[in-house]
């Protein structure tokens, strides 16, 4: 897209649950040298709500939907993801695109 963002999809109608993974390429080497920890402060933060979102309530909704999530950081990205079950796609999408904004 336009805007840098790259989309992948991958398939699988066979499947009763889908998966999201949102990558963000910044990480640890974007810190200053003396000043690190904080892009896993930062993934950490980015699950702890938003203006939409209350606090906790991503982790209830994907819990309460059938699903898990996670993230992780490393010093080339930063990324989130999500399983949940097939007709909670929509939940899903909201609840990065919230993140993404965030």
């Amino acid at each position: 897209m336009s805007n840098g963002l790259r989309v992948i999809i991958a398939p699988d109608h066979t499947a009763p649950v889908f998966a999201i993974a949102v990558t963000y390429n910044v990480g640890s080497r974007n810190e200053r040298p003396g000043r690190t920890g904080f892009a896993h402060l930062f993934e950490h933060m980015m699950f702890q709500g938003s203006e939409n979102v209350g606090k906790g309530e991503h982790f209830i909704l994907v819990l309460n939907n059938g699903g898990g999530m996670n993230g992780t950081t490393n010093e080339d990205r930063t990324n989130y993801f999500e399983e949940l079950p097939k007709n909670q796609l929509d939940l899903a999408l909201y609840l990065e695109s919230d993140r993404m904004r965030s």
